[in-house]
C-alpha cells in the first residue's frame, strides 16, 4: 500500500472552514440566549440611567441651602420625606428642606446635591449640617452610562455573563442570534463502557464522550445526539445515518486502517465525500474530514489526547464560525521553560501549563506517556505548537500557542 500524504494542519483548517457561513438567525428570548452570537448590534432604547439618582445613602438637598454651613455655623434643614429606590419622593424640594435618600433613588425635583448620611446629624425631623456641599455632589446623571441610540454590543458578540447583563440593563428581553450548531457525537469501540460500570476483560471507561461533549458546549454548540457504536459495519452505518442530520458529526475512533475500523467505508457508503484523511500532526495523524449536503463530519482518533487536540484545532474554529463568531483569531505565543523534541515531518501539539517558577506567561511542557494518557492533561491550559524539524525546541524558545478552552 502506498504511503498516504499527510496534510499540514493549517491547510486542513482552510479546508474545514472553506465556504462556512453562519447559521440562520433566530429571535431568541434573552433567558435562552446564553452562549449564542448576536446577529446585529444592540443599541440602547433609552438613556441609562433613565433619571438622576443618588450615589450614596444620605440626604438630597439644595446646594444653596448649605452655602453658609461650617463647623462654627451649623445649618438646620427640615426633612420633608424620603426617596427610596423604586419609590421616589412625590413632591418638590422647597428652600430649607431635605429629603432622606437611598443609593440609586431618584433625585427629587428641586434638589441638586446629595450629602452622605455619615456627615450629618438627623434627629426629630431635622437635619443638621456643618459643611457645605456643591451642586451635583454624589449624583449620577441621566444618560451618563449610555445615551438613547448608543451602541451597546456589536453584532457577532458571544453572549456570556457580561453581554447578557448589558442587554438586560437596557431592557432587551429578546435578541436576534445565530442558531447554535447542532452536533452529533459518536464514540466507537467494543472496549468502551460508561463510567460507573464494571470493567470487563480488555475494557476501558469512555472518557471521550465526556471530554468532547464538554468541548462541544464550550464551543457554543448544542449536542443533539450521542451514541457509542460497537465494532460492527452495519451498526456503524445505522448510527452515522442518523447522526448526519446534524450540522457536524464528530466520531471518536474507528477512522484508521484496522480490521475493525468501519467508519470510513461506512461514510463512503452513505455518500459522505472525503476531503482529507491524515494530518501531519502529533497527536492526531489519523484524522478524517468530509461533507455531505452541507453536513460536515470530523473523524477523530480514538486516543483521548488526540481527540481533544484535533477538536481544539479544527472543530472549535468551525463551530465558532457556524455560530456566527467569525474566523479564528491569531494564535498566541509563549516562552517554553522545558525542552520538546521536534518531529521531522509533523507538527507537535504539546499540552502545557503555566510555569510557577518562570516569568508571567511562560509555559512548561507537561510530560506524557502517549496520546492515551489523558490524565497528563490535568492542569494544562495551552497547546504549544512545535514546528517540524531536527533537534528540539529548547527552554527559552518562543513558540505559537493556543488556549485549550474557547476557540
Amino acid at each position: 500500500m502506498a504511503k498516504r500524504q499527510l496534510l499540514d494542519i493549517d491547510a486542513a483548517c482552510e479546508i474545514v472552514l472553506d465556504g462556512v457561513q453562519a447559521l440562520d438567525p433566530e429571535q431568541t428570548d434573552l433567558k435562552q440566549a446564553g452562549g449564542k452570537f448576536t446577529v446585529e448590534s444592540a443599541v440602547s432604547p433609552v438613556d441609562i440611567p433613565g433619571f438622576d439618582n443618588s450615589i450614596m445613602d444620605g440626604f438630597a438637598v439644595r446646594a444653596a441651602d448649605t452655602a453658609e454651613a461650617s463647623p462654627a455655623l451649623k445649618v438646620d434643614l427640615v426633612i420633608a420625606g424620603e426617596s427610596r429606590a423604586g419609590t421616589p419622593f412625590g413632591g418638590t424640594l422647597e428652600p430649607g428642606q431635605a429629603v432622606t435618600i437611598s443609593t440609586g433613588a431618584p433625585i427629587p425635583d428641586g434638589a441638586d446635591a446629595v450629602i452622605q448620611k455619615e456627615l450629618v446629624t438627623a434627629e426629630g425631623g431635622r437635619l443638621t449640617l456643618s459643611s457645605r456641599v456643591e451642586a451635583g455632589h454624589d449624583i449620577r446623571r441621566r444618560g451618563e452610562i449610555a445615551k438613547k441610540g448608543q451602541e451597546i454590543l456589536p453584532g457577532g458578540t458571544a453572549l456570556g455573563a457580561i453581554g447578557m447583563g448589558a442587554l438586560a440593563s437596557i431592557g432587551v428581553d429578546s435578541v436576534s442570534c445565530h442558531r447554535k450548531p447542532r452536533v452529533s457525537l459518536l464514540t466507537s469501540g467494543d472496549e468502551l463502557v460508561e463510567p460507573g460500570e464494571r470493567l470487563g476483560p480488555g475494557q476501558i471507561w469512555n472518557s471521550n464522550r465526556y471530554s468532547v461533549s464538554a468541548l462541544i458546549h464550550e464551543a457554543g454548540a448544542e449536542l443533539v445526539s450521542y451514541g457509542n457504536v460497537m465494532d460492527d459495519r452495519q451498526a456503524t452505518i445505522d448510527a452515522l445515518e442518523l447522526a448526519l442530520e446534524s450540522d457536524l458529526t464528530v466520531i471518536c475512533g474507528g477512522v484508521s486502517v484496522g480490521d475493525h475500523d468501519h467508519v470510513r467505508p461506512s461514510l463512503a457508503e452513505l455518500g459522505v465525500e472525503q476531503q482529507f484523511w491524515g494530518l501531519a500532526l502529533k497527536p492526531g495523524r489519523p484524522t478524517w474530514f468530509g461533507q455531505r449536503d452541507g453536513s460536515r463530519v470530523l473523524g477523530l482518533p480514538g486516543n483521548p489526547v488526540s481527540a481533544l487536540v484535533v477538536f481544539r484545532l479544527l472543530a472549535m474554529p468551525l463551530l465558532r464560525m457556524l455560530a456566527g463568531g467569525g474566523p479564528p483569531g491569531a494564535r498566541g505565543t509563549a516562552r517554553l521553560t522545558g525542552p520538546v523534541e521536534r518531529l521531522g515531518g509533523r507538527l507537535r501539539a504539546v499540552p502545557c501549563r503555566p510555569d510557577p517558577e518562570g516569568a508571567p506567561g511562560d509555559l512548561a511542557p507537561m510530560p506524557q506517556l502517549g496520546s492515551h494518557d489523558f490524565l497528563s492533561l490535568v492542569g494544562a491550559t495551552h497547546l504549544a505548537l512545535i514546528t517540524p524539524g531536527a533537534g528540539r525546541a529548547e527552554p527559552g524558545d518562543v513558540v505559537e500557542t493556543l488556549p485549550l478552552g474557547e476557540g
